[in-house]
């Protein structure tokens, strides 16, 4: 596989946003295919979400649908051809997306972003020139359309979409086969494990939490009041901290859910699945996190309270209002 839980892959478009240099695992070809699949299956999920939920994230950008790697993430060379339009390339377009729209196709290459050739792009510290496009796209936040220009079997081609605008993030599947999720406030990492293990309505659950860490800021909040995750999140305030933003991204991921058409009674359902036992922790489950059937109660006590016979979308105004407000 290509990817751990420090590194940065395939990232996709539709969670472009400014440069984020991570380090990117050496890829072999062969490791690419499963991780395609899952690639695209949260770009989907992740396109729905952020597009539905805009409304409650103070950073935004366009979300296209793009899927993108470039050649310097793989190692020993690639398949024959597989960067044949470019060293940054389309590995897929979400169905449905701006980009199927205005007719990007997997495979081809990026040769400009707006005015600017790709070429020009430069690498930040270690990370994968694919990440400056990533930038680069974001930053066109605003505009009504914008316009990239493809490589497709050595004929450039200029295309215009109008992209809606969704919530700022950064989203990849990683090679862990580990039963895995996690957000930083920029990026949301799903390992290919869970990914992999979790049917369309469960990996909405999963990335649904996670992004509750995002649109409440959770890192920021965290950093501002001094605590540390890792084994001294395990003691006194960084424990009651840390456990109390879990619960907050429980409670807001089924008003993501409800605002993206899922159900979201899913996220009560999931909890209670061997695989929803599984990434709750386990028999080893770490002390800043609720218990699997304490997090599907709670999820079904905010329905009853916030989303029964509610207008949608939900702004959950009970939850956003905790964002500006600092830890004691």
């Amino acid at each position: 596989m290509r990817r751990d839980m420090k590194s940065s892959a395939i990232l996709a478009i539709v969670v472009a946003t400014m440069a984020f240099a991570q380090q990117s695992a050496a890829q072999t070809p062969d490791a690419i295919d499963p991780l395609v699949v899952q690639d695209a299956r949260l770009a989907s999920i992740a396109t729905r979400m952020l597009v539905a939920n805009d409304h409650l994230c103070r950073q935004h950008m366009p979300v296209t649908g793009i899927v993108l790697h470039s050649s310097d993430q793989y190692k020993g060379g690639v398949a024959q051809g597989a960067f044949r339009n470019g060293n940054i390339a389309v590995e897929a377009v979400v169905p449905g997306s701006a980009a199927a729209i205005a007719g990007v196709e997997a495979d081809d290459g990026l040769a400009a972003i707006a005015n600017g050739p790709v070429s020009e792009l430069e690498s930040q510290g270690q990370a994968p020139l694919r990440d400056s496009a990533y930038a680069a796209l974001a930053d066109l936040h605003g505009q009504r359309e914008i316009e990239i220009t493809v490589r497709r079997e050595g004929v450039e081609s200029l295309i215009r979409m109008a992209p809606p605008q969704g919530c700022r993030a950064l989203v990849e599947v990683l090679s862990d086969r580990g039963i895995s999720a996690r957000s930083d406030g920029r990026v949301i990492q799903v390992s290919y494990g869970l990914a992999s293990a979790a049917d369309d309505s469960q990996l909405a659950v999963i990335f649904a939490h996670e992004m509750g860490h995002l649109v409440l800021e959770h890192r920021r909040r965290l950093t501002a009041a001094g605590v540390e995750k890792g084994f001294l999140g395990e003691f006194g305030k960084n424990r009651r901290l840390n456990r109390q933003v879990e619960v907050e991204a429980d409670r807001i991921a089924v008003h993501l859910l409800a605002n993206a058409g899922y159900d979201p009674a899913s996220a009560a359902a999931f909890w209670r699945t061997r695989l929803g036992r599984r990434a709750g922790g386990g028999l080893l489950r770490s002390g800043t996190y609720p218990s699997p059937e304490a997090r599907a109660a709670l999820s079904e006590s905010e329905i009853a309270e916030y989303l029964t016979d509610r207008e949608r979308p939900s702004d959950a105004a009970h939850l956003m209002s905790l964002r500006d407000q600092p830890f004691d």
